[in-house]
């Protein structure tokens, strides 16, 4: 859920006088922010001049291709069309960007499947695959459990929707008996927030894994991705369309952020989680 913070702490910080006057100057700043931006165009509707020094604005729209929010990760389609944007007047004075109204904007993007198996093989995927945990398990299993490390994952988009993936789980005390893991999937979103795997078809070596255990693999894997975890930062994110093609995937969001929240707070908390221990 990183990626979502870092799209908007940018965003936050953009918005100010200085970034509001001219749709050119918006763009440099906001490239400076991003990691890459091979393509970018920034709108900004603008109300009456007095609102501009108070720090709202009617509406920002942001169109780009090639777009890198954190390392490692290449949005081939970044497309944002905000709502009006209400600053706080008195810590704006200071320098300080704090929503004074909630932020609401929508946003569609698009991932290609080789930006995406580049994206599994980063060091923040690494980071966050290194911290899965299978769910379910008794505490001696828990501990055997430690042994084993995900590797080498990679994906492929199906034409009939489904997406296949394929990983590694080295055993670390025994390197002979490491397992590859191939598993065919659908992908659902429950009431805008979960992602849901459909129809999950498992094997390990090529022999089909029981049902039982892929509840808990999957029970885990899911836990991990739901959008609640960003409503404690003041964060509420909802998938609104999320589709699979045979060599990318089409997600739209709906995203608002309650006033009180600042920039300065959302970049802190998403370099925070980010950090590898």
């Amino acid at each position: 859920m990183e990626i979502v913070t870092v799209l908007l702490s940018g965003l936050l910080l953009l918005i100010s006088p200085v970034g509001v006057v001219v749709d050119q100057v918006a763009e440099n700043a906001l490239r400076d922010l991003l990691i890459e931006a091979e393509s970018l165009d920034v709108r900004i509707d603008n109300g009456p001049s007095y609102q501009l020094l108070q720090g709202k604005v009617s509406k920002v729209r942001i169109a780009g291709r090639g777009i890198s929010p954190i390392e490692g990760l290449r949005l081939e389609v970044a497309e944002l069309e905000t709502d009006a944007i209400d600053l706080a007047f008195g810590p704006l004075r200071r320098g300080e960007v704090i929503l004074d109204q909630p932020f609401q904007g929508a946003a569609h993007l698009v991932l290609t499947e080789g930006d995406v198996n580049a994206f599994l093989l980063s060091p923040f995927v690494q980071a966050q695959l290194s911290q899965f945990t299978i769910g379910g398990l008794s505490p001696a299993q828990a501990r055997e459990r430690d042994r084993y490390r995900i590797a080498d994952p990679s994906v492929d988009f199906l034409d009939n929707g489904r997406i296949q993936v394929t990983v590694t789980l080295e055993d670390l005390v025994v390197p002979e008996d490491s397992l590859l893991i191939d598993a065919e999937v659908g992908l659902s979103i429950l009431q805008g927030e979960r992602l849901m795997l459909v129809e999950p078809m498992v094997s390990a070596n090529g022999q089909p894994v029981p049902p039982r255990l892929i509840d808990a693999l999957v029970g885990g894997f899911m836990e991990q991705l739901s959008l609640q975890q960003l409503e404690a930062q003041g964060i509420t994110t909802r998938v609104l369309n999320l589709s699979t093609q045979e060599d990318f995937i089409d997600l739209a969001l709906w995203v608002r952020v309650d006033p009180g929240v600042t920039a300065a707070d959302v970049a802190a908390e998403a370099t925070e989680s980010s950090l590898v221990e």
